[in-house]
């Protein structure tokens, strides 16, 4: 370019006025000249270290004014280089490109773990085809084929499929959701997907390239993972269908265990083994890592239908609204007539009133009457309004009055086979009162209770904070204590009452069952010359007042004065107007006392009975009063 300097000084424009300097300017450009920017210059400058430009501020566009010396337009230029503005998305994709890489290795490692795949080439493994060909498959159809045959038995003369049926789903009364699991077991498997699956495998002996199948794969696990977290549960419950179903055929044990043992190791190998292998499979096929749940379930498309217990809680939602719908039909229908099932319950209740009264007659619960009057007997120091000293009495009294009518050889009973179901009832009452006789020892365990608590309370060196600290403690496990001793006296004493009303309440039960009805019972008097309420009766009268004295003991430790969590009978007003009943009692022989209570057995039978009033009329033993009551 040569020297500017020089120039400058030989064409003299500092001297020149700025018109001139103009025109000599255009006539510069005109000729081919060109001004010399920033980013020329900068260029410039890095070719030759030895050569120095200064801004030239006469070299300026036209128009521009005289002492402006910044260049306008397209000719401002900036220090920052773009370059770095176009390396920010390029480096964004070399992160995403090795995140890719990354999650890539650690899948094909992850599987290949699992040795589901081959080391080169991405085939899915041989041995893993084979696995399933040869064990899923058959586990998953042993599966199937044992829960369809026990939820469905076939046919017999003896007994309606349908009723098979109904006998099975009653053991899942209580969890309709184990039915749920159990009818799911039918979509693990999907033959036509395994068979797309195997097909390069098993037809065409190729490589099966895992990334050619991901939506045969999904289909595969979808329902694995569905049922994978109830899997303990799933064995539970295949269980107990198989072991309903074998009471329901009349299958041995023999047969049935091998069948249940082999429903557990196929749930095992199905998910203990089959399943994370199948995932691993899955994620490696997919490219993608199903870390949460979320995930998963967006992946697999996972809707409310697919979740387990959604077709439990339609059929309840159906049965309800059934059981609504035919609860209002039968009031329409019921407005002004009672039905039978109300004319039953009213005879319940009445049966169970008659016992409450026969308990007040006959039970005395103060403890000189109970023979308890030494300070060694263990509820001498429990009190007479406590409600568990009160059941106990009450059992006493059923175990001496009235348990020879159960488990003697006083009262025979029949046993019989209706449709290979046995009935035993004289089993059935053995098995009741040798449970009442295994509870002894629980209320030795509360009395001991009782009784520390009470030397507790009476303990004068205890400071009184640690008395009260004490005291809380102890009576919480009085009450624990109490509370299951309660319901498991409840449960036996329901299960006898159920007995009795099944037995007595039904002509034709009684009939069959009952084979010496009218026979009169006689017993040997004990040490203390004491008779049995019963002696003297027929077996049907003596059995009638067993039925009442357990109905009314029922009333009360379910809805009477011996229910409720409290431990005492509530307040000492009930105890008071009892004891001065008892008193007025005590003047009144036993004769009276019978009297009274066939009294009351007559009345009930003219409430209830209409289609034998003639013959009870006929009849003036007190034994047919007694047996035409229960009609």
């Amino acid at each position: 370019m040569g020297d500017i300097d020089n120039t400058r000084n030989r064409l003299k424009l500092d001297n020149l006025k700025e018109d001139d300097r103009r025109n000599l300017f255009n006539k510069f450009v005109d000729a081919g000249g060109e001004v010399v920017t920033n980013r020329k210059k900068q260029t410039a400058s890095d070719s030759s270290s030895s050569r120095k430009t200064t801004p030239n501020n006469y070299n300026k566009p036209k128009n521009n004014y005289p002492n402006n010396n910044t260049p306008r337009g397209n000719y401002v230029y900036t220090n920052t280089p773009q370059s770095t503005k176009k390396e920010k998305p390029n480096n964004t994709l070399i992160v995403k490109k090795q995140k890719s890489m990354f999650l890539g290795l650690k899948l094909w490692l992850d599987a290949l773990s699992s040795k589901t795949i081959t080391t080169f080439g991405g085939n899915v493994h041989n041995k893993f085809l084979g696995f399933i060909d040869k064990s899923v498959i058959s586990a998953f159809l042993e599966m199937d084929t044992l829960i369809f045959n026990a939820l469905n038995p076939i046919d017999d003369n003896s007994l309606e499929p349908k009723s098979k049926k109904e006998k099975i789903l009653a053991q899942f009364s209580n969890d309709l959701e184990d039915i749920e699991l159990l009818e799911r077991i039918r979509d693990q498997y999907d033959e036509n997907i395994y068979k797309t699956f195997l097909r390069q495998y098993k037809d065409l002996h190729s490589p099966t390239k895992a990334s050619s199948y991901v939506n045969e794969l999904k289909a595969m696990f979808k329902p694995l993972y569905i049922l994978h977290a109830y899997s303990s549960k799933l064995k539970l419950a295949g269980e107990k269908a198989l072991i309903a179903y074998s009471i329901v055929d009349n299958i041995s044990k023999g047969v049935i265990n091998p069948r249940i043992s082999n429903f557990k190791k196929d749930v095992d190998l199905i998910y203990s083994k089959y399943y994370p292998k199948l995932f691993s499979l899955l994620q490696y096929a997919c490219k993608e890592k199903l870390e949460t749940l979320s995930d998963i379930n967006n992946f697999l498309g996972i809707t409310e239908t697919d979740i387990v217990g959604y077709y439990t809680k339609l059929k309840k939602e159906r049965d309800l609204k059934l059981k609504e719908e035919t609860t209002k039909q039968q009031k329409e229908e019921t407005k002004d007539t009672k039905t039978s099932e109300d004319n039953e319950e009213e005879k319940l209740m009445k049966i169970e009133s008659i016992g409450v009264k026969l308990i007040e007659k006959v039970v005395s619960f103060r403890k000189a009457d109970n023979n308890i009057e030494i300070e060694g007997d263990p509820f001498f120091n429990v009190s007479d309004d406590d409600k568990i000293y009160r059941i106990k009495v009450l059992l006493d009294f059923l175990d001496r009055e009235y348990s020879v009518l159960f488990v003697s050889n006083k009262v025979k009973y029949n046993l019989l086979y209706d449709n290979l179901v046995r009935t035993d009832y004289k089993s059935d009452f053995n098995n009741i009162f040798l449970s009442l006789s295994d509870s002894n020892s629980r209320f030795l365990e509360y009395s001991d209770m009782c009784k520390n608590a009470l030397k507790v309370e009476r303990d004068t060196s205890l400071r009184f904070e640690q008395r009260v600290s004490m005291l809380a403690e102890k009576n919480g496990q009085i009450s624990y204590t109490a509370k299951n001793l309660k319901s498991h006296i409840v449960s036996i004493i329901s299960s006898l009452k159920k007995k009795l009303d099944k037995l007595l309440l039904d002509k034709v039960e009684r009939e069959r069952i009952i084979a010496n009805p009218n026979d009169i019972l006689t017993f040997f008097s004990d040490v203390s010359g004491s008779k049995k309420r019963i002696q003297g009766y027929n077996v049907l009268k003596a059995l009638t007042e067993a039925y009442y004295f357990v109905s009314g003991f029922y009333y009360l430790i379910t809805s009477g004065e011996l229910s409720g969590a409290g431990i005492l009978i509530e307040g000492s007003k009930k105890a008071e107007e009892y004891n001065n009943k008892k008193d007025e009692d005590n003047n009144v022989n036993n004769d009276e006392k019978k009297d009274d209570l066939d009294d009351n057995l007559k009345r009930l039978e003219k409430e209830y009975t209409n289609d034998e009033v003639s013959e009870s009329k006929e009849e003036n033993s007190d034994d047919d009063a007694s047996g035409n009551s229960q009609e």
